[in-house]
C-alpha cells in the first residue's frame, strides 16, 4: 500500500512537470519529409512510465501533404510512437532479457509495481531489441568500412582473443517457416544464432591455464547471414584494439562459414581468402599463421584450450 501510493504521488508530480512544456514550436514546423506541417489543437497522450500512467496533453501538427500528424513532445520525451516511457521500455527489456515475457511481466509487478500485460511486455521488448539491433549493425557497417574511426582502449591490451561459433535455437513453427532442417521430416526446428566474444586473459592459475580477465569480455549475437556477423565481429575488433595490439588470436571450430571470406573479417585477417583447413587428427587443434601477429585457431573439440601460438618477436 506505501509503495503504491508512493507511485500514484510520483506520477502525478511527473504529471504536472511535463505539463509545464505542451511542446507548442510555432505555427509551423518541419514534418521530417521536406514539407511543413501546421499547428490544429493540443491533444492527450497516455503513457506507462516507472512511476505509473502518466497522460499529458500536447501540442498536434498536421501535414497535409503527408496526411499525417506529429507531437515534438513526444520525440523530445522519447514516446514517439510508443506508450512506455524510455525509463519503463529499458527496465522492461531487463526483465525480459532473464526469460520468457510472461516472467518479465512478473518481474515488473513484483520488483516494480508496474503492471504490462503478457503480450504488450513481449511486444515492447521486440520491437526495442529490433531497434538496438539496426543502430548496432549500422554502427558496425561504418566502423568496418573505416568511415567510423572509435579511440582504441587505454591501455591497449598485449593480446587479443576472439571466439567465434554458432549453435541452434529452439523457435516456434512460426519463425522457422520455410527453413530446411535436418530431421527426417526435413522440418526445422532451430535457427541458427552466430556467436563472438572477444576477450583478454593476461594470468594463468596454479595449474598453468589461462585466466580470463575480469569484466574483458565484449559479446555479439544475430541471426543475419554471415557477411553481415563479419561487419559486427570486424567492428568489434576495431573498438577492442585488433589494430594496435601485439597479437590477435581468432579461434573457430573450421567451419565453412568460419573459415571462408564470407566471415569478412579481412580488415583482421589480411589475407585473399581463408581456406577451410582442418586438423589431420580427431580432436586435435591446428594452428594457421595468418602474418605477423596474426593467429587462427581451428579446434575440433571446445575442451582444446590451451594452444601455444606463434608470436611477434
Amino acid at each position: 500500500m506505501i509503495r503504491a501510493g508512493l507511485l500514484k504521488l510520483g506520477g502525478s508530480m511527473l504529471g504536472q512537470l511535463l505539463a509545464a512544456d505542451p511542446g507548442q514550436r510555432g505555427p509551423r514546423l518541419p514534418c521530417g519529409q521536406g514539407h511543413q506541417a501546421e499547428f490544429t489543437d493540443y491533444r492527450d497522450k497516455t503513457f506507462d512510465t516507472v512511476l505509473g500512467p502518466v497522460t499529458l496533453r500536447r501540442a498536434w501538427y498536421h501535414c497535409a501533404a503527408c496526411k499525417h500528424g506529429l507531437a515534438p513532445r513526444d520525440a523530445e520525451l522519447g514516446v514517439a510512437g510508443t506508450s512506455l516511457s524510455p525509463g519503463l521500455a529499458a527496465m522492461n527489456d531487463t526483465a525480459a532479457a532473464a526469460g520468457p515475457f510472461a516472467k518479465a511481466a512478473g518481474l515488473l509487478e513484483d520488483l516494480a509495481g508496474v503492471w504490462l500485460t503478457v503480450k504488450r511486455a513481449g511486444r515492447a521488448a521486440e520491437a526495442s531489441g529490433a531497434a538496438q539491433a539496426g543502430l548496432a549493425r549500422e554502427r558496425s557497417a561504418l566502423i568496418a568500412g573505416r568511415k567510423l574511426v572509435p579511440m582504441p582502449p587505454s591501455p591497449v591490451p598485449d593480446m587479443l582473443y576472439a571466439a567465434i561459433d554458432g549453435t541452434g535455437v529452439t523457435m516456434t513453427a512460426k519463425e522457422t517457416a520455410g527453413r530446411a532442417g535436418k530431421g527426417q521430416d526435413g522440418r526445422a526446428r532451430t535457427r541458427e544464432v552466430k556467436l563472438g566474444v572477444f576477450f583478454t586473459q593476461d594470468d594463468v592459475d596454479d595449474d598453468g591455464y589461462p585466466v580470463r580477465d575480469r569484466a574483458s569480455c565484449s559479446y555479439i549475437a544475430t541471426f543475419e547471414p554471415a557477411a553481415v556477423f563479419g561487419d559486427m565481429v570486424k567492428a568489434e575488433g576495431i573498438r577492442r584494439g585488433a589494430d594496435h595490439v601485439r597479437q590477435l588470436t581468432i579461434l573457430g571450430d573450421g567451419a565453412a562459414w568460419i573459415c571462408y571470406p564470407d566471415l569478412g573479417v579481412t580488415d583482421l585477417v589480411p589475407v585473399t581468402w581463408l581456406s577451410r583447413w582442418c586438423p589431420g587428427g580427431a580432436g586435435g587443434t591446428a594452428v594457421r599463421v595468418m602474418r605477423s601477429g596474426i593467429v587462427i585457431v581451428f579446434a575440433l573439440r571446445v575442451s582444446v584450450t590451451m594452444t601455444r601460438v606463434a608470436r611477434r618477436s
